[in-house]
């Protein structure tokens, strides 16, 4: 099997004087992207007669940036990298922690969410919750034109604190996941799970496709703190995907689950739920002793095997025999597994990482089956390979980083580090229709590698996001 190499065809920042993380990005088939991100700039570059000309969240420097300061922001850049098609703010008075999930319907319509705090955000005539929840969050989803120009439905959320992205099936419903932790989050009847139990549960909503109301609404997990919902994904019969992580130990796992009891303080999860988010098909937990989390969304195969990435803290996380690696090596590190069709068996489990630490994101599959992942890595050792398009840690904290494995997990194809003198982190990877690769995630370094052309060749400001685009070498 030849092994990838790849050349840079464009790389950009993209940010104003505060701070930016880019979180989702959508490669169209003629090459150009959508990006999904969050701002605390008041001076991002936005296009004329979008849905919102200007910065409407508070500034995030009276208060804790947690709570205060951010809007979401969606940019369509060119093939080429070096044009803004158009540009957005998309945000209340508060804060909207960032682009949580983005997709498109049949139409080409942009359906995003995010979490928010902004109590102002301009809901629309008939949708299923037009005002704020209350207290300290909400989640808000939003269908936009294709332009930009129009807001086709807004909903709040219920109290969903949505962290796991979102996916569209082949009728346009919306289904998101994330954490509801009050107790009146709005459930429908023969819901897989109407009442809360512990102090949080993960949740998931399927929103009809004109916002106008849910299919259902349910909450997943056991009677300790049931952190979130970190991913979502539907097959062709409706059947629901979810992963995420957990500290109940009563989780409703499935007998003869790959692992059925709890490995320590917290676990990761997958779970398949029936269509009508009635009942669980299977359910497992993936853990060791110590802590796991799993990182921004599963992927989900056509045979319904599903791969998860996040990072363990356990010395005795479940790998087996033959995987690419299966020691910690660092403080922790990041793993890739994947789960069987039936939820019975962990086909492979690796662990991969250097000697300090990282996490992983993002299983993405090419069409010849090699696995993509993406995320962030502090180890000047990492095992990069001879082919990389930077074969040293750049500095800082971390550096963003992108390997590549065979289809079994056991062999590594390509391995790169991303990143300058500052800090990095690679948050998402989408593949393009000739094996282009794109990249987005977020930079505080003034000398990221952007290319002379780019729509933004230099940092403006504290940290930018950042989009690359690679192509393989001729």
């Amino acid at each position: 099997m030849a092994k990838p190499r790849y050349e840079v065809v464009y790389a950009t920042y993209l940010g104003g004087k505060g701070g930016e993380q880019a979180r989702e990005i959508i490669p169209y088939p003629d090459g150009s992207v959508l990006v999904g991100l969050q701002t605390t700039s008041t001076d991002m570059s936005v296009t004329p007669g979008v849905v919102q000309s200007r910065y409407a969240s508070d500034d995030p420097a009276p208060g804790h940036p947690g709570e205060y300061g951010g809007d979401c922001f969606l940019a369509h850049l060119s093939s080429d990298g070096r044009k803004i098609i158009s540009a957005t703010y998309f945000g209340g008075s508060r804060q909207e922690r960032n682009v949580y999930g983005m997709a498109l319907d049949r139409a080409g319509n942009i359906i995003i969410c995010s979490a928010t705090r902004s109590p102002d955000l301009s809901t629309t005539p008939g949708c299923w919750r037009p005002r704020y929840h209350g207290g300290k969050h909400d989640s808000v989803a939003a269908k936009l034109s294709p332009d930009l120009t129009r807001i086709l439905w807004c909903t709040y959320l219920g109290g969903l604190w949505a962290r796991g992205g979102l996916a569209v099936d082949a009728e346009d419903n919306v289904y998101i996941g994330g954490v509801a932790g009050f107790p009146d989050f709005p459930t429908t009847p023969g819901a897989l799970k109407t009442q809360r139990q512990g102090p949080s549960d993960s949740a998931l909503v399927k929103l009809k496709p004109d916002g106008s109301g849910v299919v259902f609404s349910t909450l997943l997990g056991g009677t300790g703190a049931d952190d979130t919902i970190m991913g979502v994904r539907v097959n062709a019969a409706g059947d629901i995907y979810v992963a995420g992580h957990t500290r109940s130990t009563d989780f409703p796992v499935t007998a003869g689950a790959a692992q059925t009891k709890p490995g320590g303080d917290s676990d990761c999860y997958l779970a398949k739920l029936a269509a009508d988010g009635s009942r669980i098909i299977y359910a497992t937990y993936l853990g060791g002793s110590r802590h796991e989390f799993a990182e921004h969304r599963l992927w989900l195969e056509p045979d319904g095997s599903v791969l998860l990435t996040g990072f363990t803290a356990s010395p005795d996380f479940p790998t087996a025999p033959g995987a690419f690696q299966r020691q910690l090596k660092g403080k922790n590190t990041g793993f890739l597994t994947k789960l069987s069709p039936d939820g019975k068996r962990f086909v492979f489990s690796i662990l991969f990482g250097g000697s300090v630490g990282e996490f992983w994101l993002m299983p993405t599959v090419d069409a010849t089956g090699n696995i993509y992942i993406v995320g962030q890595t502090s180890s000047p050792d990492l095992p990069v390979t001879p082919d990389a398009l930077q074969p040293r840690y750049g500095g800082g904290k971390s550096d963003g980083a992108m390997a590549i494995f065979s289809p079994d997990g056991a062999r590594l194809l390509y391995c790169s580090y991303l990143g300058g003198s500052g800090d990095e982190m690679i948050r998402s990877v989408a593949l393009g229709r000739n094996g282009e690769v794109y990249l987005v995630g977020h930079t505080s370094s003034s000398d990221f590698p952007a290319t002379p052309d780019a729509v933004q060749t230099r940092l403006g400001g504290q940290a930018d996001a950042f989009v690359v685009k690679l192509a393989p070498a001729r």
